[in-house]
């Protein structure tokens, strides 16, 4: 999170830590951290002057956390202007791209779905440090099944961030394979509506598939160079990631029937990541191949272990309890 919101990862440490104790003075803080006393004054201090906690009434000088919703709804609202601002960026460059008299350079246009392919292929294989992604349906030219290139590349350590529309968890099955991606170390996140499918290469390479051309129409990708189109989007990817949910996938990734312990297994930390990114019952169900009542009765379990009332509530404990 603490890239998310401009926070130290010490910072995010001690939030997360008022957000289990409750509240804590400077020497609890310490403690519970195994750090010095002043270094927990200083930490607390700073949470203070970002409005992430405040200083309870009485003789000690005791913080109470600020709920997350009020704590980051500030940083919330901020990146949407952001991505305001980026996709009218988007716009502006594209209707330059559009009026130039010689679209050659940093701009190229791919034909075919093989075509296509092999370019995602090479760019996948061709990364040194990163590749970024944004997936929509439909499949334009690579599957989940005939991504290879992909975990190739997570073998030799290249990182992948990629960002799935909410749509696709809608889905039975996993068809997109994407906790498979999960357990190999791909970074993976959901948002609703996507704008756009991409991938992006390092900061070189950015593959954009065409989506709505008529049925029928050879399928087409327009390839971008460096230039400040490529720049823009990926400024687009970097704010769709800060506000976007993570998808969390465990060793197991199931959910246990017959568990009954007090804390979750990896499968009830994934039922929780769908649950917070907005899925129904039914969605959550179909993702982990599970019947809506097993959930469901999972659901209720997670309440009464965490002795809460409703779903909002147990998102708000399984957050400060660090299990999402």
């Amino acid at each position: 999170m603490h890239d998310v919101a401009s926070l130290t990862a010490t910072e995010e440490t001690a939030y997360r830590a008022l957000l289990r104790l409750s509240a804590a003075t400077d020497l609890e803080l310490a403690e519970d951290l195994a750090i010095d006393p002043l270094q927990a004054a200083q930490l607390l201090l700073s949470l203070e002057t970002r409005g992430m906690a405040t200083v309870m009434p009485g003789p000690e000088r005791r913080y109470r956390p600020a709920p997350p919703d009020l704590a980051f709804g500030p940083l919330v609202q901020s990146r949407e202007q952001e991505l305001r601002e980026i996709r009218a960026r988007i716009t502006l460059l594209t209707n330059e791209y559009r009026s130039r008299a010689d679209p050659s350079g940093f701009v190229e246009v791919v034909h075919g779905a093989k075509a296509i392919a092999q370019r995602v292929d090479q760019l996948q294989r061709n990364a040194r440090k990163e590749v970024r992604g944004l997936v929509k349906p439909p499949v334009v030219a690579v599957s989940a099944q005939d991504n290879d290139a992909e975990y190739d590349a997570l073998a030799e350590g290249v990182r992948f961030r990629v960002i799935y529309d909410r749509e696709l968890l809608l889905l039975p099955g996993d068809p997109y394979e994407v906790s498979d991606a999960v357990s190999r170390g791909e970074e993976a996140r959901i948002a609703a509506d996507l704008p756009l499918k991409l991938v992006i290469g390092d900061d070189d390479l950015a593959i954009v598939p065409v989506i709505d051309a008529e049925p029928g129409d050879e399928t087409t990708a327009i390839l971008l160079h460096p230039s400040g189109l490529l720049a823009a989007l990926i400024a687009l990817f970097e704010t769709l990631w800060q506000s976007s949910t993570p998808i969390l996938v465990g060793a197991a990734g199931q959910l246990d029937e017959d568990h009954a312990g007090e804390e979750p297994t990896a499968g009830d930390m994934r039922l929780l990541s769908l649950l917070l990114a907005g899925l129904t019952d039914q969605s959550i169900a179909a993702q982990l191949g599970l019947s809506t009542r097993t959930v469901q009765r999972r659901l209720h379990d997670l309440i009464k272990i965490t002795g809460v009332r409703t779903r909002i509530q147990l998102i708000w404990q399984a957050t400060k309890r660090g299990w999402i």
